[in-house]
């Protein structure tokens, strides 16, 4: 264990420069964040698909499957996947992107596609309630609606929602990142959290759950949050943040939770002269794992970008022939936590070696 632990710590450590955080190290808090950033640590090429499960039989095809998502590029990088997936089952995949500043948008987009028939409604980043009047259509039409990063429970014909892929794994990658800045600063860092909670009703959660997560696993660390609107993300937020950090002058990190946060934001900290000041992503994109590989940023996470809807389409397959949605095998996807010391040579993303010909074989098929 004692050697596991030195590995870590020097993965997790790798690729940051600058001042080390003042203060008494918190061993205590470095060895419990070390031990949970394990699992982000293990090898690609040991990682498997989140279930193993057959089908009872082969999914019916012809399905026609409504995706619902925001029209930003963080949530158009699923695009291809899903269909992919979709055409592996024989589906008709698609895709409404809907502007994320309008709050009617989903459910106006849902209210269509109920009124279209289509098999299944998919909406990604929203939440039961959110939904509103677009879940009473397709609940009224018989159309299962699945989630993926959703929030709410799934609880079938109950509130009309039979599935939420990934529902953990954008909170869990955040509360990775804020690991590694405990791990980096000794349990002793400032951090300033970048965060969009009116772009997604998960990411309206996520603020409160890391303050919560640094107070409980490292009482000599420090947070803040600073919220972008979602009117904003398209503008200059990479400025947003450096005066944030020019009012926390003792900022030592800074946290994004999702990709479009952290465009511009390590050549701005450098003209500011905050070049101590070490800068995470969450969900990084595969421009941005460049990014960390040349040292402009020292760490980041980043989700199994196809994997991602395959697991979600195995949800909705399991359905289609009458099965259990194994919400718990659902919940969360893997993570990889890269350093500029540990991205592998040749990749710029991940996904469990063949994860299409696993799920084609849990679906029955050839």
């Amino acid at each position: 264990m004692a050697a596991l632990l030195m590995f870590l710590f020097a993965a997790c450590s790798s690729g940051a420069s600058g001042t080390e955080s003042s203060g008494e190290t918190d061993n205590a808090a470095v060895t419990a964040a070390q031990e949970r950033l394990a699992p982000l640590l293990i090898p690609v090429a040991d990682t498997k698909i989140e279930v193993d499960t057959p089908l009872t039989q082969r999914p019916p095809a012809g399905k026609n499957v409504r995706i619902i998502r925001y029209n930003n590029t963080a949530s158009g990088v699923f695009d291809q996947p899903m269909k992919d997936a979709g055409a592996a089952l024989g589906w008709n995949i698609s895709i409404s992107p809907i502007d994320a500043t309008d709050p009617q948008a989903i459910s106006n987009e849902m209210i269509r596609a109920a009124s279209q028939k289509v098999d299944y409604i998919v909406v990604t980043a929203s939440s039961i309630q959110a939904t509103g009047a677009g879940m009473d259509a397709a609940k009224s039409a018989g159309i299962p609606v699945f989630f993926g990063a959703g929030v709410g429970e799934p609880e079938g014909k109950a509130n009309g929602l039979y599935g939420n892929t990934m529902r953990t794994t954008t909170n869990l990658a955040v509360l990775a990142m804020l690991d590694q800045m405990i791990v980096d600063s000794g349990g002793t860092g400032s951090v300033v959290l970048v965060n969009a909670p009116d772009s997604s009703q998960i990411l309206a959660e996520t603020g409160e759950s890391a303050k919560r997560y640094v107070a409980e696993n490292c009482p000599k660390c420090s947070l803040e949050v600073l919220d972008i609107a979602a009117a904003d993300l398209g503008g200059d937020i990479a400025s947003k943040v450096v005066a944030k950090v020019r009012q926390s002058p003792n900022t030592e990190y800074v946290v994004t939770t999702f990709s479009d946060l952290a465009v511009g934001l390590a050549p701005a900290l450098g003209a500011a002269g905050l070049d101590d000041v070490k800068a995470y992503l969450s969900g990084l994109t595969e421009a941005e794992v460049d990014l960390v590989r040349n040292g402009t940023y020292p760490a980041g996470n980043l989700y199994p970008i196809n994997d991602y809807p395959w697991l979600l389409f195995d949800q909705i397959a399991r359905h289609s022939v009458g099965m259990d949605t194994l919400q718990k095998e659902h919940d969360t996807t893997g993570l990889k936590l890269w350093t500029t010391e540990t991205v592998p040579d040749g990749m710029n993303s991940w996904d469990p070696p063949n994860y299409q010909d696993a799920y084609k074989s849990l679906w029955q098929i050839s």
